[in-house]
């Protein structure tokens, strides 16, 4: 499957995963994804704007859908939905968003070298930088460093012969499925609806949380988001942690901070010195 090209037919734009962008005429701002805020700044509002497109466009890549971004500017609010392929679109009052055809991908110059390029770039094609359109204030390599052999700043989704397999979105189903999370503790956890974890963690957005002892206290207090999106998709999101949140597939996978990732059910996350196990469990008649 080819993920720039443009989903054919009129498309609903989710709320999940919830994104706001704050944006000041002198170039500084704020975004924010599932609760997790982080300040911004850029030479100008134009370099700010694309730079939080850029981000949305990581995002989108990762659960391979548009996601649906509220900008607030000095001049007005508006619901923005942002495509994979780098496609910026209105949406309607009805949640939705017309056939990308004909529209251009959004571009912006490196905040290195100056070249044009478009956002869907991981790396500058002229000076190499990695998130060449990056405006977030925190350093790139904002958690512990990785073990040998992994990359301390890992793309924004897997490839796609990855065995983690990032799952195309199907209809949403009609109940509301159980997050069962199962801990190397012998702990088993149900949760209905959405979840943080961590050693105390805090309830972000509304979620549950379930606190998990971590004798070497490498869990973060609140170190990763699980959640069921409307599909009744397992996607889960490292809450800038100290220690990181990384797969145990076939090759290992560290998650980028904040971003959230669609999980194939069974998929086992190493955060710290805690393993966890999610599942979706659906009521069956009796």
């Amino acid at each position: 499957m080819n993920l720039t090209r443009p989903i054919p037919g009129p498309q609903r734009v989710t709320d999940w995963p919830r994104i706001t962008a704050t944006l000041n005429l002198d170039g500084s701002g704020t975004i924010t994804v599932n609760g997790s805020e982080r300040p911004c700044a850029a030479a100008s509002v134009e370099e700010l704007r694309t730079g939080i497109t850029a981000r949305c466009v990581a995002i989108a890549t990762g659960i391979r859908r548009p996601v649906r971004l509220t900008v607030t500017e000095p001049s007005g609010t508006w619901q923005l939905a942002v495509r994979p392929e780098g496609i910026v679109q209105l949406i309607d009052d009805a949640g939705m968003i017309p056939p990308a055809d004909g529209l251009t991908v959004d571009e912006g110059r490196c905040r290195h070298c100056r070249r044009l390029q478009p956002v869907t770039e991981t790396h500058c094609a002229q000076c190499g930088i990695a998130e060449p359109h990056r405006v977030e204030l925190a350093p790139l390599a904002d958690s512990a460093p990785a073990p040998s052999g992994i990359d301390s700043e890992p793309e924004p989704s897997p490839p796609a012969d990855d065995d983690m397999a990032l799952t195309r979105l199907r209809p949403p189903v009609p109940d509301r499925p159980t997050l069962r999370l199962h801990f190397n503790t012998q702990e088993t956890v149900d949760v209905t609806g959405n979840a943080t974890i961590g050693r105390n963690p805090s309830s972000i957005d509304g979620r549950h949380p379930v606190s998990v002892a971590s004798p070497g206290r490498m869990l973060s207090r609140t170190h990763a988001l699980l959640d069921l999106d409307e599909a009744g998709h397992i996607v889960v999101t490292d809450h800038h942690s100290g220690n990181g949140v990384e797969t145990l597939t076939e090759p290992p996978m560290w998650l980028t901070p904040g971003q959230p990732y669609v999980m194939q059910p069974g998929t086992t996350l190493r955060m710290g010195d805690v393993d966890c196990t999610p599942e979706v469990v659906r009521d069956t008649p009796s």
